[in-house]
């Protein structure tokens, strides 16, 4: 059983011959009862109704079953066999959601094939690269950039320049935030996938806590140091890694609005790739659609 609860109502559908037709014979009475049977079928996989429901239907109505099947079979509304019964106008006019229903299931499989990205699948030459990143990728650079910084501490001791804010080893850190394909190669590493990538800045900020937490900043004099550390925190197995699993695998709060995507850029609303005008409101559960102004399901 779906369970969806709404149908598109069109304002000239009492003017339809057959319903007019309806109306003449049956009266209102009839055409509420065409209305009930349009929101029992509503609620079937596939828009269609069994036959033997139709007696508690006429008792729920509180109508005779003959009435009932009267207007089911004689106005031309609904089509029947033996055993089921449909109604062409509401497949119709359902066509459109089932459509955005349809687009949203084929974005979910495909985000889900996106997400899936294979450690296996990491070329020699990437996994060389990995290697040489956990070695000391310009070690050699480390010393100079030891001296440089030492220099520079010196400089603004003497008031010669002005003081960073922020520490050495942080913007160091702060600039892998840069590297995308060092960030992608991390994440296919870690096992982790997207949730990787699109959740770096919390990665970023853990790794701080880490490094701060053991008094390790005096080790980070240059951005391939961070990086070489960053490894180590990075591998799984060890303890830093399943406190880093632990962290990204929490639920985001989004509030009111946590059935919803949103572009941390623009601000625009969406779900499954599908665009929320910034006037509607929150998306109430992972089943609704946006459809003709208003959210169904």
């Amino acid at each position: 059983m779906k369970k969806d609860q709404y149908i598109p109502h069109e304002v000239s559908m009492r003017n339809t011959s057959e319903v007019m037709n309806l109306i003449e014979k049956e009266g209102m009475e009839g055409y509420g009862i065409y209305w009930a049977l349009m929101e029992y079928l509503r609620t079937q996989d596939d828009y269609i109704g069994d036959i033997e429901v139709l007696k508690s239907l006429a008792r729920q109505l509180r109508i005779r079953l003959p009435k009932l099947k009267r207007i089911m079979e004689n106005y031309g509304l609904f089509s029947c066999t033996e055993t089921t019964f449909l109604s062409p106008k509401l497949i119709e006019v359902m066509k459109p959601f089932e459509d955005r229903r349809a687009r949203i299931e084929a974005y979910k499989r495909r985000k889900e094939k996106e997400n899936s990205l294979e450690i296996s699948g990491v070329s020699s030459e990437k996994s060389d690269i990995v290697s040489f990143e956990v070695k000391g990728k310009g070690e050699g650079k480390g010393k100079e950039e030891r001296k440089t910084t030492s220099s520079l501490k010196e400089k603004d001791d003497d008031g010669l320049n002005p003081v960073s804010f922020t520490p050495a080893w942080e913007r160091y850190v702060d600039e892998l935030r840069n590297e995308q394909s060092w960030i992608e190669l991390m994440a296919m590493r870690s096992g982790l996938g997207k949730a990787f990538v699109q959740r770096f800045d919390k990665v970023l900020q853990l790794f701080k806590e880490h490094v701060q937490s053991v008094a390790h900043e005096s080790h980070i004099v240059s951005p391939s140091e961070a990086k070489r550390y960053f490894c180590f925190f990075n591998t799984p197995g060890s303890a830093t890694f399943r406190k880093l699993v632990e962290e990204l695998q929490k639920p985001i709060d989004k509030g009111k609005y946590k059935y919803e995507d949103r572009d941390p850029t623009t601000g625009q609303r969406s779900y499954c790739g599908v665009v929320i005008p910034s006037d509607a409101p929150p998306r109430p559960n992972e089943q609704a659609v946006w459809c003709d102004g208003k959210w169904i399901f």
